[in-house]
């Protein structure tokens, strides 16, 4: 199995730093992300944070990163590097940047995230080869579904607004 991890989440919960994180230029720094165990024959790697704003309802989903086309041997994203790398990049959670978005909810209580990666043995060959705001989250995990999925990797973590 895959392994995810980030030193932005402690026991379960997004550590303070990284929510809410300014907009430089209309982007947010993403939150570091790293993984193991990337199964032999990987084609590419895809990244996926999603949060239900309601959590009763599955069909309701926020997309707060998106991202495919990563090569095999990357193993990690640093801090703010979501749209550095040599892979592309979708919306963010309001579909007005090509960018990520840092979770800052602003109603009461415990919000759960979590970022999915997936190794996949084909780059799916409907996605585009360019970052674009057109590839949300649900478009990704679309395509994703058209391929063969060789590893998953899940970080699930929280951040309570008081």
């Amino acid at each position: 199995a895959m392994g995810l991890t980030s030193p932005a989440v402690a026991g379960r919960q997004l550590l303070p730093a990284f929510r809410c994180e300014p907009r430089v230029n209309g982007v947010e720094a993403s939150i570091p992300l790293a993984w193991s165990g990337t199964p032999a024959g990987t084609a590419s790697l895809a990244v996926e944070m999603r949060h239900y704003p309601f959590p009763a309802d599955r069909t309701q989903v926020s997309w707060y990163l998106v991202l495919w086309g990563i090569p095999p041997d990357v193993t990690e994203i640093p801090h703010g590097g979501a749209g550095a790398g040599p892979w592309f990049q979708g919306a963010n959670k309001d579909g007005v940047a090509i960018s990520y978005t840092s979770p800052c909810s602003q109603g009461r209580g415990t919000h759960e995230y979590t970022v999915t990666i997936y190794a996949l043995a084909a780059t799916p060959a409907d996605l585009p080869t360019r970052s674009t705001r057109e590839v949300t989250g649900a478009v990704l995990v679309a395509a994703i579904g058209r391929v063969r999925v060789l590893g998953i990797g899940t970080l699930a973590f929280t951040d309570t607004t008081p």
